[in-house]
């Protein structure tokens, strides 16, 4: 596309990088800038702590704040250290339990249960006829066999015969009244029927629990007739063998899940204790004071130099100035004959030097061989070009350094210096006589506005546009 002939229809784009070097080239008065805020508002909130820091009542109220979190310091690693020493204990008793618990050591696959079922029979009899009956001790004397043989007092008799604590021994026996063709069927009438079952790993054990119980029955039988009425008792069935009790497996797992709960739960409040930390000092004023300095300081940074920044992107997204040559080529499609650092440039420190070779910037050492790069661009464009004008809208020196160059370089070429031609009526007097034209533009100088317009001209002339210099 020829950009002499064409109309410009670039849509301008912001190029992230320039963008961000331009924002970083400004490093000097964002510091500035910051320091400026974070010295005000630093200090200012610093001096209003320290005035109120300094009341009596402030320091008071301080005082009495610091005791009390001292005091609630104090009440929570006691409580903590009670619920770690309960925890402790109740996990050395599960432990303990599930150790020499034979019911939590028995396999639920494979059970010996040993049973004895015993009739009991009272002389009750209803009277027909009679409106008022005798009364029916069955019920009664069934319970009393089933709540004695139960209670941890008899068990521990049988424990003793036995060697086994009444506490386990508890979890192997129990007395059940009803009658086993009784239950099959579904019947929630109680039978005279009682049923003793005694669990353990071995028959023998089983057995042996089973007929130590049973020989306490003749005592029972004495005891219960004397207190509650007279009865028999009469054994009518005894037996032993192996089952299978998936609820005991049940039980053992939750069982185990009650203790890893419990050794969680230590664990979580061992690490609470820890966290759990002394209350610090009371604070002098001046301390308070420079905290907040120095808090509010770093505060007024930030926001100072966000501000910079901000301002920055907001007039490089407006600025109608030349950033970049790069910049240029994309915007008008024109040729790039060379770039070359303005002359007398006060010499960069470490910081601007580096960010312009970061950038890829031209350095003023280059500026020699950017020269004679130019000149050899130029002498492979110009064919049968007799004269040359210099012109653009960089500055007057700017634009005599390029066209006293050529001069030296291209002879046989004349060589006119023009200056701005949107501004200087020479120059523009000059442009018809000229075959061609270098137009010099300088980057924060030259904008692309003017660049525009004198394009505009050079084509209304039907003028060659060689190419563009741009000084950085």
């Amino acid at each position: 596309m020829d950009p002499m002939n064409t109309q410009n229809t670039y849509e301008h784009e912001v190029d992230l990088k320039d963008l961000i070097f331009a924002v970083l080239h400004q490093w000097k008065p964002i510091l500035a800038i910051a320091i400026i805020f974070a010295v005000l508002l630093g200090g200012g909130k610093g001096f209003l702590t320290y005035r109120s820091q300094s009341d009596p009542e402030t320091a008071a109220q301080k005082e009495e704040d610091y005791q009390n979190a001292v005091k609630q310091y104090e009440n929570d690693v006691e409580y903590s250290e009670h619920e770690i020493k309960n925890i402790e204990s109740a996990i050395e008793s599960q432990q303990n339990y599930l150790e020499k618990s034979i019911l939590m050591n028995l396999s639920p696959y494979s059970i010996y249960e040993a049973q004895s079922d015993l009739f009991i029979k009272t002389d009750y009899e209803i009277m027909p006829g009679m409106i008022y009956q005798n009364i029916d001790y069955t019920n009664t004397i069934l319970q009393a066999y089933q709540n004695i043989i139960s209670s941890t007092a008899f068990l521990e008799t049988i424990g003793a015969s036995n060697q086994l604590d009444p506490q386990y021994l508890q979890e192997l026996v129990a007395v059940e009244r009803g009658s086993i063709s009784a239950m099959e069927s579904g019947s929630t009438e109680l039978t005279n029927i009682l049923t003793i079952k005694v669990k353990h790993t071995n028959a023998e054990d089983a057995q042996k629990i089973l007929d130590s119980i049973v020989k306490q029955i003749d005592i029972l039988h004495r005891q219960i007739k004397r207190d509650i009425g007279d009865h028999t008792i009469q054994s009518i069935n005894n037996s032993c063998g192996s089952i299978v009790d998936w609820g005991l497996a049940d039980k053992q797992e939750q069982e185990m899940i009650r203790l890893q709960t419990l050794k969680t739960t230590l664990t979580e409040k061992e690490a609470a204790l820890k966290e759990l930390s002394m209350p610090s000092g009371i604070n002098s004023s001046k301390i308070d004071a420079l905290k907040s300095a120095v808090k509010y300081g770093v505060l007024g940074g930030v926001l100072g130099a966000f501000a910079v920044v901000f301002f920055i992107c907001v007039w490089f997204l407006m600025s109608d100035k030349l950033y970049s040559p790069k910049e240029l080529r994309s915007r008008f499609q024109v040729k790039l004959l060379g770039i070359l650092p303005v002359a007398g440039k006060p010499k960069q420190g470490f910081i601007d030097s580096w960010l312009n070779r970061l950038e890829g910037r031209v350095s003023q050492n280059a500026a020699d061989s950017e020269s004679q790069l130019i000149a050899a661009n130029i002498k492979n464009q110009i064919g049968s070009i007799k004269t040359i004008l210099i012109a653009g809208c960089a500055s007057p020196e700017s634009v005599s350094q390029v066209a006293a160059y050529l001069r030296e370089q291209l002879s046989g070429i004349q060589i006119v210096f023009g200056g701005n031609i949107l501004q200087n009526a020479d120059a523009i007097l000059k442009l018809p006589e000229c075959d061609s034209i270098v137009l010099v533009e300088q980057c924060r100088v030259s904008s692309y506005s003017s660049i525009e317009l004198e394009m505009e001209k050079i084509r209304d002339l039907k003028k060659e546009l060689l190419g563009f210099v741009v000084f950085e």
